[in-house]
């Protein structure tokens, strides 16, 4: 009965362990924005967005010649390449979750012997 009864000590301490210190990733917000540039002379500009691990994006903007484009739930990884005039406002941004890995926006524009880029990015990990 002794031995029965330090056997179920054990187990339970073993399964306590096992369950009970679990832990629960937590999912974090991520409002990103690269820096706003303006096209000095008339160019091409890539827009890009990415993620690693379970990031989602559920918002994304970005400015074009005709002013800005609004984009739900793009799938990523995501990108569009556009050509802009001169004096059009460069700029993206982007809302989204991650519990573990890293969501990233980014522009490089070139074009008339100028080149430019910016980037944001929101990262959680959990071990």
């Amino acid at each position: 009965m002794k031995k029965h009864l330090i056997f179920t000590f054990f187990l339970s301490a073993a399964l306590i362990g096992l369950f009970g210190c679990k832990k629960t990733a937590q999912e974090i917000t991520c409002n990103l924005s690269a820096p706003e540039n303006q096209s000095a002379v008339a160019m091409t500009i890539i827009y890009t967005a990415t993620q690693t691990g379970d990031g989602v994006i559920s918002s994304l903007s970005y400015a074009t010649n005709s002013g800005m484009i609004t984009i739900q739930n793009p799938s990523l990884p995501w990108a569009d390449t556009i050509s802009v005039i001169t004096g059009t406002k460069i700029a993206i941004s982007a809302s989204g979750t991650v519990k573990n890995g890293m969501l990233k926006v980014t522009y490089q524009g070139y074009g008339g012997g100028s080149t430019f880029q910016a980037s944001d990015f929101c990262q959680h990990q959990t071990d």
